[in-house]
């Protein structure tokens, strides 16, 4: 009795010390700053994987085990939304985006700095000497890139501006952003009780980043990681389609979960594009070719074009060799999640994937990660939960290690999956033994 008792008050104190970090670190502290950033990655990540492994310890009932899991994923994340966006300003950009579409406009239509845009400009988001971080001709303002077009696909700005709506006008700033990153993180933890065992719920429930980076940062990612979850789950081969379709006019990269998913059907890739070009039309209509937005801009900015962000391989291959050696690994792992993936658990081979294409584009900010992370715990392959955490370690550290974040966290990923194969391959040793031996001593013909 003293074991489970002393297992949960460590527990109870592991959950407490990471509430503290996050009530004290989001709203005492510039996380802009790399001394404070690095101070949350290095204490709060160790102290989630502390309670993680003690909550997979006890043994609650399964009600009991799911309140603990929303209630302290709640609490987490109500602590982080009474604190502004502490290390990103991409909400500003939901924020005009939103304002924008709502007057008529479409989104990707013109840049924020654009005179055509100038009659909606106002002293929240332009001007005001806090609100000044970003220059542009004739002006300044806290949306960051305003000479360049919106990035985010249209199920992305149809969130923006239904947020907006919600909020009344957008009332409370980066507030309903927040909230309803919040709401979508708590759907995602409770369709995970729903389908995986509740230490791997609280896995994706408990995560600094799931707390950081949605409920605080308030990125848009949540909701790209709720739909694939839902739609790696859907029963249906064209629900499937959709969610997926839907995930990745959220953000383009859940499109690697599709390997996995075409092992069903290739109805699940049809009805997916399907979707995409059906929610685009609108937006060519009106915008024409300035949909793809700052897209080709991005990946010139994150060096993608010249394979320097591909760290892993450049390491080992000169460019252009690097992105060939990138783009063989990620067709050959994918086709081996379209030939050899399992049907009736399409996670499986979907966390592969999307974990592989992390070690290949080596992307360093911590929110791209909420897939994975809620792929990781769905499928419970949590050897991956070192790559989850690179991004998040490479963006808070600003000199210029990640090479070194990202080989440690491949090496991390390797060692782990070769300890849980070896386990498995024991086990089944085992097994194959003891009905070896009771099949040597049970009599071929019964005894009269």
């Amino acid at each position: 009795m003293a074991r489970p008792r002393s297992t949960a008050t460590a527990l109870a104190v592991a959950l407490a010390t990471e509430a503290a970090l996050f009530a004290v670190l989001l709203r005492y502290t510039d996380l802009t700053t790399f001394g404070h950033a690095q101070l949350l990655a290095v204490t709060a990540l160790p102290v989630w994987l502390c309670a993680v492994l003690l909550f997979a310890r006890l043994e609650l009932a399964p009600r009991r085990a799911a309140v603990l899991v929303l209630g302290v994923s709640a609490l987490l994340q109500l602590v982080a939304v009474t604190a502004r966006p502490s290390s990103s300003d991409d909400d500003n950009r939901y924020i005009w985006d939103a304002k924008v579409q709502l007057s008529g406009v479409d989104p990707y239509r013109y840049p924020p700095s654009a005179p055509q845009l100038a009659h909606l400009r106002d002293g929240s988001l332009f001007g005001a000497p806090d609100h000044c971080g970003h220059a542009f001709p004739g002006g300044c303002t806290s949306i960051n890139r305003p000479t360049v077009r919106t990035i985010y696909p249209p199920v992305a700005e149809a969130a923006f501006a239904g947020i907006r709506i919600a909020s009344f006008g957008g009332r409370g700033g980066a507030l309903p952003l927040q909230l309803a990153a919040l709401l979508g993180c708590l759907a995602i933890g409770w369709l995970l009780l729903r389908r995986t065992r509740p230490w791997l719920a609280a896995v994706w429930a408990w995560c600094p980043v799931v707390v950081v980076e949605y409920a605080n940062n308030a990125h848009i990612d949540w909701l790209a990681a709720l739909l694939v979850v839902l739609a790696v789950s859907a029963r249906g081969i064209r629900a499937a389609g959709v969610l997926l379709g839907a995930a990745i006019a959220v953000k383009v990269y859940p499109a690697l979960a599709l390997p996995a998913l075409m092992r069903r059907s290739w109805v699940v890739a049809t009805t997916a594009l399907a979707f995409v070009v059906l929610v685009y039309v609108p937006h060519v209509i009106a915008a024409g070719g300035t949909v793809i937005g700052y897209l080709p801009g991005y990946l010139r900015e994150e060096q993608y074009d010249s394979g320097n962000r591909l760290v892993l391989l450049g390491a080992l291959f000169p460019h252009p060799a690097d992105t060939v050696v990138g783009a063989v690994v990620l067709g050959a792992v994918g086709l081996w999640a379209w030939r050899r993936g399992s049907i009736d658990a399409p996670a499986q081979a979907a966390v592969v994937v999307v974990g592989v294409a992390f070690l290949v584009f080596t992307p360093r900010y911590g929110w791209y990660a909420g897939v994975l992370l809620a792929l990781v715990a769905l499928s419970g392959a949590v050897e991956w939960l070192p790559v989850v955490l690179a991004p998040t370690y490479a963006y808070v550290d600003h000199s210029d290690r990640d090479l070194m974040i990202y080989a440690f966290a491949a090496l991390l990923t390797a060692l782990i999956a070769a300890g849980r194969h070896v386990d498995s391959l024991r086990s089944w040793l085992r097994s194959m033994s003891i009905s070896t031996a009771r099949s040597r001593s049970s009599p071929l013909l019964p005894r009269p």
